[in-house]
């Protein structure tokens, strides 16, 4: 048999090794995280510099540099569970390795003093858990906050919200690449509001009022939250998506006696005070109502608003929009899409179950 101290230095060297390269691969996963770091911050930096050349139409560009964000900022899946699979059976092996040493010291004698000696097992054993913990968020960024303040995952780079607040990009500049269209298309006996988007953009909330000779015929609220699913390849979600239909709601076709139409559509980014402002003019055409022209585009400082908590307030409203507080002024953030044909009141409110779909 071996002597015990001489087992006991052979643990503890190890111990000291395994310790040692529990630590280079730390370092090595750091290096290649920092290398992403530089690269999806670039690619943000020139996403974030496209956004303002809002008079000419690069949404095509746009998607390329999401889909290359989005390239980058995935870990390969097999290196990542290899690496996870050593350091499990790294920590595992140290702590058999600091139990046995301690066992084989161990006098049978139980004192109060013992429980000095087992702490530190305990303590090691949390910091190598912890430090795993860390690794792994680092390899998997998706679904921790630990990552997502130095490089948001590619799903955020379509929210409006998080944009406006993260990196402070102007709303406007943003969504005029988005290139938004309002259709109504008549289908059997009703017709379908339809909100088309070159680009996919999301995370704000919304209110739109359809109205023909200034007689109100339709109004929608409620919070714009896409979801793609995830890739067949990678198993993660995809981050954006072109020339996306979002339906609004419905309209029977009773209401639809005019060939004329304005629309109002206001945007609530999480991270302003104030509404951006789209103003439609629609003309009917058999059974389609499309827009004549392009729309007007501006923020419109008479309204002011505060998104908290999931909670809508209106802190101050000198413009009139008709029924906004009335449907919109004390809504609660859901991920829904809500829609009144009148009488425009909180009763009457309806629910849009379509699913966004790509046309």
């Amino acid at each position: 048999m071996f002597a015990s101290e001489d087992y006991i230095r052979v643990l503890t060297s190890i111990s000291a090794v395994l310790a040692t390269l529990l630590g280079s691969v730390g370092i090595f996963v750091s290096l290649i995280v920092q290398r992403r770091v530089d690269r999806l911050q670039d690619i943000l930096e020139e996403f974030l510099d496209l956004s303002y050349h809002s008079d000419t139409n690069i949404t095509g560009k746009m998607y390329k540099l999401i889909e290359k964000y989005q390239m980058h900022y995935l870990f390969p899946d097999t290196p990542g569970r290899a690496i996870l699979q050593y350091i499990n059976f790294t920590i595992v092996v140290l702590v058999i390795s600091w139990v046995v040493t301690l066992a084989i010291s161990f006098r049978w004698r139980w004192e109060p003093t013992s429980w000095l000696y087992v702490a530190p097992i305990f303590f090691g054993s949390g910091i190598l858990l912890f430090y795993r913990y860390l690794l792994k968020n680092v390899i998997y960024p998706f679904g921790n906050n630990l990552m997502s303040p130095l490089i948001p995952p590619p799903v955020m780079l379509r929210s409006v919200s998080f944009l406006s607040s993260y990196v402070n990009v102007s709303v406007k500049s943003l969504l005029r690449q988005a290139r938004l269209r309002l259709l109504i298309k008549i289908e059997n006996n009703r017709a379908k509001v339809i909100l088309k988007q070159e680009l996919s953009f999301d995370g704000f909330f919304y209110y739109m009022l359809l109205s023909a000779q200034e007689s109100p015929v339709f109004a929608a609220y409620g919070e714009l939250k896409i979801d793609f699913g995830n890739e067949v390849i990678t198993g993660k979600p995809i981050p954006a998506a072109r020339n996306l239909s979002i339906p609004l709601g419905y309209i029977p076709v009773g209401g639809l006696s005019s060939h004329e139409y304005e629309a109002r559509f206001f945007i609530f980014p999480q991270g302003e005070k104030h509404p951006l402002e789209y103003l439609f003019n629609l003309q009917k055409q058999g059974d389609i109502i499309t827009m004549s022209g392009e729309p007007e585009i501006s923020v419109n400082y008479m309204v002011t608003y505060r998104i908290e908590r999931n909670s809508f307030q209106i802190i101050e409203e000198n413009a009139e929009i008709p029924f906004f507080r009335e449907l919109a002024g004390l809504s609660s953030i859901t991920q829904e899409r809500a829609f009144c044909c009148g009488p425009f009141s909180p009763q009457y409110v309806e629910m849009c179950s379509e699913k966004i779909y790509i046309d």
